[in-house]
């Protein structure tokens, strides 16, 4: 074993974090703590992780679940989609491979919400399979050590990573994948590197250059759309209106009425009235604020508005609304109740 694999592996032994989808779990709850892991940070991850498992504890349950227990199971995590590509997964899952995560890369990769990073992160976490699981934690390591300006944001660059790093791969792949994982959230870290305790500063040029906050490079982020919307709770004082949003961020999800743009009170009413032919007695602004998105910011004012008669549109009590139906966090934190 090269000096490089035996120090990771050895550092890991002693420092490796107690976490829940570690130790003797199946491909199903490795799966599962691999989906919940992409942008969320580990401590926000662990009771989600834990109510989830206890709730929906096999491919089985999670392919038949309702939709609405799913979402609402999911609540506050964010990025819904990997929600929904939870159930497809997991359908395709009990349907070709017997209800257990295929042990093929080939399989794995064409599995809905499974890409190159997830499916060597599973593979050799739940079978020891020789794959390399190549992430922002992995390419700031070895770009550090290597003094590498590649710009990581691009693809050649993951995959030249990936390929190079399965050929030092020798034994315990997953443990090696889980090692690296841990060494980039406690120690090779973005603003922070604590290369005193790190085992690999006598191979690392960065550090040795004081260079480390040099690396890894990346091309320069696009500035987020900004947008603002009149965000309005509609209520008979018993029930608030959620519908599906129609487009963009969030497309399908519970919300409340979004209004392009800020607008006044009298021309809320009337767009309210245009476009759903709900009449408004009385509505009052509650809260102004913002929500950031990867790669959009929304500013919001929001509203309570009050009518008679809520028609046909699919309406929940405050009950409901806090342990039935699931929202996203963008309306949530809106919420006039």
């Amino acid at each position: 074993m090269n000096t490089f694999y035996s120090l990771i592996l050895s550092w890991f032994k002693e420092n490796k974090r107690d976490l829940p989808w570690r130790g003797n779990v199946d491909s199903y709850q490795i799966y599962l703590s691999e989906i919940m892991l992409q942008q969320t940070r580990v401590q926000a991850v662990i009771p989600y992780f834990n109510r989830f498992i206890q709730e929906v504890p096999s491919f089985y349950d999670l392919a038949n679940i309702a939709e609405d227990k799913l979402f609402k199971l999911w609540e506050g995590l964010g990025y819904y989609s990997r929600a929904k590509n939870l159930k497809k997964c997991a359908i395709e899952i009990v349907n070709h491979h017997n209800g257990v995560f295929p042990n093929s890369y080939k399989d794995a990769i064409q599995l809905p919400g499974i890409g190159a990073y997830t499916a060597g992160a599973i593979l050799s976490r739940a079978y020891n399979l020789k794959y390399a699981a190549v992430d922002g934690n992995v390419l700031r390591i070895f770009t550090r050590l290597n003094l590498d300006d590649s710009d990581i944001l691009k693809e050649s660059t993951k995959k030249q990573y990936k390929e190079y790093i399965e050929s030092i791969m020798d034994k315990d792949y997953g443990a090696f994948n889980e090692a690296l994982m841990d060494l980039g959230a406690t120690i090779c870290m973005p603003k922070v590197a604590l290369c005193d305790k790190c085992p690999l500063n006598d191979l690392c040029k960065a550090y040795k250059e004081n260079k480390v906050f040099e690396f890894p490079k990346k091309k320069i982020k696009p500035e987020k759309e900004y947008f603002e919307y009149s965000m309005i709770f509609i209520t008979d004082q018993d029930r608030y209106i959620f519908l599906p949003k129609e487009d963009g961020v969030l497309k399908g999800l519970n919300a409340p009425i979004l209004l392009d743009s800020y607008m006044s009170e009298f021309e809320i009413i009337d767009s309210i009235k245009e476009k759903y032919d709900l009449d408004i007695q009385n509505i009052t602004p509650i809260k102004k604020g913002k929500h950031i998105f990867s790669h959009q910011l929304w500013n919001i004012k929001a509203y309570i508005a009050y009518t008679r008669d809520l028609k046909d549109y699919p309406s929940y009590s405050i009950e409901e609304i806090n342990t039935q139906i699931a929202l996203p966090t963008a309306y949530k934190k809106f919420l006039p109740f």
